[in-house]
């Protein structure tokens, strides 16, 4: 991992840019390439792994400031943390899936409603919408998630979110950039307690395991898919706050330093100018706060407070500069550092206060959110399919990701009975207007009330002969 000094802190601090890709020139992983492939995509992941847990420690406070060393007076040095990184990961995750994702029907199928709603009811029954949840939270702290799924006795699959720091995926290097294998790393004991790692992982027909380079288990199975789907933030694989680290830093230094100088001003040294004092009557200079000087005649003689208040003015507009860029380059609105009200509501504050940037990001995560989301609910049809009756494929499925529904409260309501009159097909009207959390289930439980707007065909009929 590349590292620099940092002058202030102390320690090395490392250079972060996102995450690394793992690729390999091999399409297909067989028994016989799988540990040379695996003893590659290792090391990058030990780089990436590095890089996340510190991310990760940093989200919790544990920052540069907390090792901050200070060469004049030492003994005041104090060690401030305003950790916004906490602050940027819990909004972009929240922002992004705090509603829950909703699976809405593709096509004109006959039926397909009906599917989607027991597919909604599935992931309902795993608790999908608070898995969610943990997965944006890592995807916003490091740029990355990690979805496990696999069948399970007492239910058709069951998911899990996985530790990044322990997960990784390998793709191919080719044309169509496939995912060829999906590892994870656990920790297990031996006979006398001690503790190794073991590499488990799936390719689409194989399930392997390895451990000190050497393969344990190499057995096929029945998915058809790999079962662990990586998640991308963003095309970087960067994390939310990663961009604005080093302002974050200067920030916490800043604020420690302002401690610093209210706590030296107040601890001021006494200043003894041509003046005798008994030093045997006081252990040391030190401890009582006073300093000795000659003047260059030697006879005017003072005793002063030595004292320099920092410009607390001056100080707090960097603060302020060096927050509103954090926000700017994180896409944070601008409304979360408060500031006089206005008498502007509803899109006017959208636009003002910096949400359409925010919802930009959040869209530009869409995209790469639905991707990995095909791959997933791919294995989960498959698995439906084959436990049951169950004849929905991914391409008859739609994502709703619902934002920001209760804004412009109004504006929507006329939209979806403009869509109504206009003849557009209720259920769809409703998924678009971006009203509701679950679209599938409002048009179900409406359907009595949406009888007005049943088709009905016009054309006249040809007549027999």
């Amino acid at each position: 991992m590349g590292k620099e000094i940092d002058a202030v802190m102390g320690r090395p601090t490392p250079h972060l840019f996102g995450r690394r890709e793992i690729v390999t020139p091999h399409s297909v992983i067989t028994e016989e390439n799988l540990l040379r492939v695996l003893s590659k995509a290792e090391s990058v992941h030990r780089f990436n792994s590095n890089q996340i847990d510190y991310l990760y420690r940093y989200m919790r406070g544990d920052q540069p400031a907390l090792r901050r060393v200070k060469k004049i007076r030492p003994e005041i040095c104090n060690r401030i943390v305003e950790n916004h990184a906490a602050e940027i990961t819990q909004f972009i995750s929240g922002y992004f899936l705090g509603e829950p994702m909703v699976y809405v029907p593709r096509g004109d199928r006959e039926g397909v409603s009906n599917d989607i709603d027991r597919l909604n009811d599935q992931m309902f029954r795993e608790d999908k919408a608070s898995k969610d949840k943990d997965l944006s939270t890592w995807m916003a702290l490091c740029g990355v998630g990690y979805r496990m799924t696999l069948p399970a006795q007492d239910a058709p699959f069951k998911m899990d979110i996985l530790d990044p720091r322990t997960t990784f995926v390998v793709y191919h290097s080719g044309f169509g950039h496939e995912q060829v294998m999906g590892v994870q790393e656990i920790t297990i004991e031996d006979d006398n307690g001690r503790q190794m790692k073991r590499l488990c992982g799936y390719t689409a027909d194989h399930y392997f395991e390895v451990q000190n380079k050497e393969l344990l288990r190499w057995e096929p199975h029945a998915l058809r898919y790999i079962p662990i789907v990586e998640y991308r933030l963003n095309m970087s694989r960067m994390g939310s706050f990663e961009p604005a680290i080093p302002l974050l830093d200067a920030i916490n230094n800043i604020m420690s330093n302002r401690v610093d100088g209210l706590e030296q001003f107040i601890q001021s040294f006494l200043k003894f100018k041509n003046c005798d004092i008994d030093e045997n009557t006081v252990p040391s200079l030190r401890d009582m706060g006073a300093i000795k000087i000659k003047s260059t005649d030697g006879m005017d003689a003072d005793v002063d407070i030595v004292a320099q208040e920092l410009n607390q003015e001056q100080t707090q507009t960097l603060v302020d500069y060096l927050y509103d860029q954090v926000l700017a380059i994180c896409a944070m609105p601008t409304s979360t550092k408060g500031g006089a009200s206005t008498s502007d509501t509803g899109q006017a504050v959208f636009l003002r206060d910096g949400w359409s940037q925010c919802e930009a990001r959040a869209k530009d995560t869409e995209q790469l959110f639905k991707r990995s989301e095909k791959n997933y609910l791919r294995l989960v049809l498959h698995i439906l399919g084959e436990t049951s009756d169950f004849p929905l494929t991914v391409e008859e499925v739609d994502f709703k990701f619902t934002r920001r529904q209760h804004d412009n409260l109004q504006n929507k309501t006329q939209a979806l009975l403009a869509m109504l009159q206009a003849g557009i097909q209720p259920e769809i009207a409703i998924a678009t207007c971006g009203l509701f959390n679950d679209p599938v289930d409002v048009a179900k439980q409406s359907k009595a009330y949406l009888k007005k707007w049943q088709y009905v065909d016009l054309a006249p009929k040809e007549e027999s002969e």
